[in-house]
């Protein structure tokens, strides 16, 4: 189990069992009493047993789908909950549960509506609780006190978003260093290659040719018991020149960058969070550094956005090659609104400034089934 679950599982264990610890109570208390009926009784352990249903439902990964709009509603719904506690039960301690509800605001709603709405949903319980059983003046200096209790819970859950985001920042900025650095590795080596093919091809080579022009001048003006010898020692010459440019040509031949093998660093570290696959139906072997580099980072950004906004578990990365065009089709089947009005952030303008950069040019399709983006460029010579 990744660490993320890890952290989940043993944070929703912790309500459940402070819900079932107040659940446990408030049976324990009001059994017998004669304030509270069998019936209402019943109806406040299932207020428990609903809002603990509610808080499962609201606190996975990713439930029904990727449906924002109805973790919403069961937030609201589990305030309700609470209300109705409040109106069926005597017991102020059931003001904890409004607490672990307050711990899933901020993922919700902004950090500071929150805060200034707080007094708000913190008091409506209590007034309830205040028209229902009557209660004293001294209600509301609980009702302060657990008011505080819901703010703290406000700040360290923001306080814990902001550092998830923080770590998953660092992280997209590990993993696109990783895919960079080994294109400059690449790029490193293939310049070195060069230099050498170079220097074999310009020294050796001049040095072999002039040795072969040498012994060809000297198989003519030897005596013919030498001639045998010099004409090996030519035909030595003639198969080690021929033997160096075959070695020259073959550096320069295979001593290009492979995107893939960039891509692969890029996407491997995410394989149990999303699934990338790369479909490449066409020879890319021919980038410049430059092209390499930003198509790199345009994926690196369209991965990010996905995982970000979209909510998709699956991303596919297409390369091929259309009217002399290389085509980069990047598709996920994330949740997007049905609407081809893409509204340009820093991140998708990035792309654009990229591409155009490479004379090339980027199209953005925001659809039900998905984001798609689509670069185009001309193909490296």
């Amino acid at each position: 189990m990744k660490l993320s679950q890890l952290r989940i599982a043993s944070e929703q264990s912790g309500a459940l069992i402070t819900i079932l610890v107040v659940a446990a109570t408030n049976a324990w208390l009001l059994i017998g009493s004669e304030r509270t009926s069998t019936t209402n009784i019943v109806a406040i352990m299932l207020c428990f047993v609903l809002f603990s249903f509610g808080f499962l439902l609201i606190t996975q990964d990713k439930p029904f789908g990727k449906s924002e709009v109805i973790r919403s509603v069961l937030v609201g719904i589990e305030y309700a909950l609470v209300l109705v506690l409040f109106a069926l039960s005597p017991m102020t301690f059931n003001a904890i549960l409004l607490v672990i509800w307050s711990a899933l605001l901020p993922y919700f709603m902004p950090f500071k509506r929150a805060l200034l709405l707080s007094p708000i949903w913190s008091a409506v319980p209590w007034l309830v609780y205040s028209w229902v059983w009557q209660a004293n003046s001294s209600l509301w200096i609980n009702a302060l006190l657990f008011w505080t209790f819901n703010l703290f819970a406000l700040v360290m859950m923001e306080s814990r978003k902001n550092a998830e985001r923080q770590t998953e920042r660092a992280e997209e900025a590990n993993r696109e260093l990783r895919a960079l650095q080994d294109l400059m590795q690449q790029a490193s080596r293939k310049d070195e290659r060069t230099r050498i093919a170079r220097d074999i091809h310009d020294l050796v080579g001049h040095h072999l040719t002039g040795l072969s022009l040498h012994l060809q001048v000297a198989s003519r003006t030897a005596s013919p018991d030498q001639r045998q010898t010099i004409d090996q020692c030519l035909s030595i010459a003639k198969l080690l020149l021929a033997d160096v440019r075959e070695a020259v040509s073959d550096m320069r031949e295979f001593n290009q960058l492979d995107l893939l093998q960039a891509l692969d660093a890029l996407t491997e570290p995410l394989k149990n969070k999303i699934r990338v696959e790369v479909d490449c139906q066409t020879d890319i072997s021919n980038l410049t550094l430059l092209q390499a580099t930003n198509l790199l980072r345009c994926i690196q950004e369209s991965l990010t956005n996905t995982m970000r906004h979209s909510k998709a578990d699956e991303l596919v990365i297409s390369i091929y090659k259309k009217s002399d065009q290389l085509c980069i089709d990047i598709k996920d089947n994330g949740a997007s609104a049905n609407s081809n009005n893409v509204i340009q952030g820093n991140g998708l303008k990035g792309i654009q400034e990229r591409i155009s950069e490479l004379n090339g040019s980027a199209t953005f399709i925001n659809s039900g089934e998905g984001f798609h983006t689509l670069l185009t460029l001309s193909e490296a010579k």
